[in-house]
């Protein structure tokens, strides 16, 4: 499993966010410019962001983006599925009914969940604040 690199743009600009635009907007272009993603592609993952409720958008000749919440209420949890929606490492574990054998009922399906839940907590603990931070 590789996260995709619009995750990594994702975590890169809510980063960037939190350094640089929770006292001011930032425009996509300077996005763009200082974390070395293609413009449009950037255009793209912050309208995802948005629509997340993780960042607001300015429209017009100052317009750009900050940060909708502090950087401490934002994680790494909430980046990803921002980009992916909800993370389920297998379709039977949000869904134990489409799983072909025992319905979800079985050591692989227990064992999965397990380690889906132990991932899910991790990401919850990074918050994008204590990263600018250097805590990590």
């Amino acid at each position: 499993m590789r996260l995709k690199n619009e995750i990594e743009y994702a975590f890169r600009i809510l980063l960037y966010l939190t350094k640089n635009g929770e006292d001011r907007i930032v425009s996509s272009n300077e996005i763009s410019e200082k974390e070395d993603i293609p413009h449009l592609f950037s255009l793209r993952i912050l309208k995802k962001l948005e629509k997340a409720d993780l960042v607001v958008i300015f429209k017009g000749a100052r317009g750009g983006y900050r940060l909708k919440r502090d950087g401490r209420e934002i994680t790494l949890k909430d980046a990803i599925e921002s980009i992916e929606g909800k993370i389920c490492l297998k379709d039977c574990m949000e869904s134990p009914e489409s799983c072909a054998l025992r319905g979800g009922n079985c050591g692989i399906h227990r064992v999965m969940k397990s380690i889906e839940d132990d991932f899910v907590k991790r990401l919850e603990a990074v918050n994008f604040r204590d990263l600018a931070d250097g805590k990590y």
